[in-house]
């Protein structure tokens, strides 16, 4: 009689306890917070590859098809006068003569840009052959975070508060569709469809040209066009409410209106940590001749 007891009262706990979890909150609200949290995100580290559907319009891999660039990075934008970044990929794609594959790390500061070539694979028959000897090259930048988030002019660390305040306050995102939790970087994650809003889109974009001023042309419709014809999937950590994963299926065009199909997937992790990018030693200016493997009579 007594054990019936035991057994009674354990399975009374037992639902008590599963009655008081936490209950599931509706998706309006996580967005919302989601947004927040991106407003508040100063460093991290993500990881991701990018596909072309298609042949490649960019002018450095035309005529590659089944383009991929695969690859991690990390971002440091805590002070925007001293924003840098690293990304270390990995470009890959086919052609008529054979496959191309080019691996190449970049560290960028205000002041200068560092990249190497860390590793290569050229068909023959192509009029150049780049160096994949390890070296590290740097490039002067154009200035403080010139030609950044659409400014012409260098943005303030109180110009860009305001921006992260647009961020935290947007309700860009309208929920599609929901699929089963997942873990990502070991933590429960909602995983949902989700679709732009056109409206608060352009309103956030009127916005942040208000508040970043100087800006370049720059068609918002068009750019809105695009972003609002995307399919999203996102996934997003059931505790803090950080992105830590994200899928894209979209296009994007050149001047003239060449449409080419991508695939992108991120995750992302590491958020408001130590994050370290450092200047690599032993540089050598860049040298467009010398890097291709061109004589120096040729005319570029």
């Amino acid at each position: 009689m007594k054990k019936g007891w035991l057994w009674g009262l354990s399975l009374g706990l037992l639902f008590l306890l599963g009655g008081c979890g936490t209950q599931p909150e509706e998706p309006p609200v996580v967005l919302s917070k989601m947004m927040k949290a991106i407003s508040k995100t100063e460093k991290l580290e993500f990881s991701g590859n990018f596909q072309i559907v298609g042949n490649s319009t960019l002018s450095l891999l035309q005529g590659l098809q089944d383009l991929q660039v695969s690859g991690i990075g990390k971002i440091n934008l805590r002070d925007v006068k001293n924003f840098k970044y690293l990304l270390d990929v990995i470009i890959s794609g086919t052609s008529s003569e054979g496959k191309t594959e080019v691996g190449a790390e970049l560290r960028s500061f205000p002041d200068y840009s560092y990249f190497r070539v860390t590793q290569l694979k050229v068909p023959l028959g192509l009029p150049f052959s780049l160096s994949a000897d390890k070296r590290w090259y740097k490039i002067r930048s154009n200035g403080e975070n010139q030609d950044w988030l659409g400014s012409t002019q260098p943005l303030t660390n109180d110009q860009i508060q305001q921006l992260r305040g647009l961020i935290a306050q947007s309700q860009l995102f309208n929920i599609v569709q929901k699929f089963p939790d997942e873990t990502v970087n070991g933590t429960r994650a909602y995983h949902w469809q989700v679709a732009i809003d056109a409206t608060e889109l352009l309103k956030l974009f009127s916005s942040w040209s208000t508040t970043a001023r100087s800006i370049d042309n720059v068609d918002w419709k068009h750019l809105a066009a695009m972003l609002v014809d995307y399919q999203y999937e996102l996934w997003i950590n059931k505790y803090n409410y950080q992105l830590v994963e994200m899928s894209i299926k979209g296009w994007y065009d050149n001047p003239d209106r060449q449409r080419t199909d991508f695939i992108t997937q991120l995750i992302f992790k590491k958020f408001n940590t130590t994050i370290n990018i450092e200047r690599p030693t032993n540089v050598e200016e860049f040298n467009l001749r010398q890097l291709l493997g061109l004589p120096s009579a040729v005319t570029l």
